[in-house]
């Protein structure tokens, strides 16, 4: 168990508290985020339902619940109403995840929490949003269900093939992001306010979001989006290519400067009749046809080292495809520390991704592994005002819980 007082205060955001109800990813990432930067990130565990990456396959849960202190609560009951509200009193942050309108459904509405903390932030993640067509708002989300109804999925895949949901976790994590920025944004506002606000993240509009401007070609122009897989099914020279050793090089030609560069190495002469003056060569042009027949064969007869060299020294963008056990021995993952280990709450030391993105003056700090469920009850509780013997009450009325 660690009480507030113990924790470190080190990170950017030091001093700020957090509190989030949510489990999965959406919810969880954003006051990751917000934890590794030094905020006190108080989660706030279902005691009936047992957070799915707890259980899940994989690690998942020893990243994004790292740096937190967790207590397990009965949210919807009276008693737990009562220990929610007198956690909210002292927090910035308040983030919850879960389908559009279950905390209105509680009674526990933004104007009951600001009646409590009239500075507090809360965020509400859901897959369609608050408010809108009601036979949508209610409705159950996972990623792939965002990025089906977002428009991400149909434009994803192999071209020909069927669509396909884009790994890792997309929507999750773009709603994550989404959430922490627009969170920090309005608690930035409130300090010279004195007034919190309530911001209403959905994950289809995360994903819509974050697909450039697909969606207005298509909205303005009636031109409609193909599922291109590796390649950009434009231009020469942009996709990923086998080398010799059976290993992938993805590169780009985009930009005079790295056309006139890059030209050369495969043969050809920039600023001829089937290399004008340009940034970039259509494939259904000749010189785009024989662009990406020479990078094809010059890749073929060479390591994917040695055309990443060649590639680099010329200063073409390119990198060969890593996978995660290239990464731990690779110089730059090395020299930036991109990779670190920590331990867990029961003393393993494990190997995962580091805090970043890396401040110079106030890094972030990794202090704690995932906890246990409801690790942190008593002092959480303890520090909120209650009493040890109201405490072992909770406990007896089934309000709180702990375990491994």
């Amino acid at each position: 168990m660690v009480k507030r007082v113990d924790a470190p205060q080190r990170g950017a955001l030091q001093g700020v508290r957090v509190v989030h109800a949510s489990m999965s990813i959406a919810g969880p990432f954003a006051a990751a985020l917000m934890a590794d930067m030094g905020a006190d990130v108080i989660w706030v565990e279902s005691a009936k339902a047992m957070d799915i990456t707890r259980y899940g396959p994989g690690m998942a849960s020893q990243l994004d619940r790292r740096n937190q202190r967790t207590i397990a609560l009965n949210i919807p009951t009276p008693a737990g109403k009562e220990i929610f509200l007198r956690l909210i009193r002292e927090t910035d942050i308040f983030i919850e995840a879960s389908r559009g309108g279950q905390y209105r459904k509680w009674g526990l509405t933004d104007e009951v929490l600001w009646e409590v903390n009239p500075r507090l932030v809360i965020v509400h993640i859901s897959g369609f949003g608050q408010t809108g067509d009601n036979s949508y708002t209610g409705r159950a989300s996972y990623d792939p269900i965002a990025q089906a109804f977002g428009g991400l999925m149909s434009m994803n895949g192999l071209p020909g093939t069927r669509p396909a949901p884009a790994e890792v976790s997309i929507a999750d994590y773009y709603t994550g992001f989404l959430a922490a920025y627009s969170a920090l944004a309005a608690y930035i506002r409130a300090q010279s306010t004195g007034e919190g606000d309530s911001i209403d993240v959905a994950q289809y509009e995360a994903i819509l979001r974050c697909q450039s401007g697909w969606p207005l070609d298509s909205w303005n122009h009636t031109e409609r989006v193909y599922r291109r897989g590796m390649g950009n099914n434009n231009n020469a020279g942009f996709n990923s290519y086998r080398c010799g050793d059976g290993k992938e090089v993805y590169i780009v030609l985009l930009g005079v400067g790295v056309v006139k560069a890059a030209l050369p190495i495969f043969g050809f002469t920039y600023g001829t009749d089937e290399f004008p003056a340009s940034g970039s060569y259509k494939l259904d042009t000749r010189g785009g046809q024989k662009l990406e027949a020479a990078i094809e064969d010059f890749c073929r007869q060479r390591t994917a080292r040695e055309v990443e060299e060649i590639l680099r020294s010329a200063g073409v963008p390119c990198s060969m495809l890593m996978n995660h056990e290239m990464m731990p021995d690779h110089p730059h993952f090395l020299a930036r520390e991109t990779i670190t280990r920590w331990q867990t709450v029961d003393g393993q030391s494990i190997t995962g991704q580091n805090i970043v993105p890396k401040l110079k003056n106030n890094p972030g700090h990794i202090w704690r592994g995932c906890p246990t469920i409801g690790m942190d009850t008593e002092d959480i509780l303890a520090e909120a005002g209650f009493s040890a013997r109201e405490i072992a009450s909770f406990y007896e009325k089934n309000i709180i819980k702990k375990g491994v």
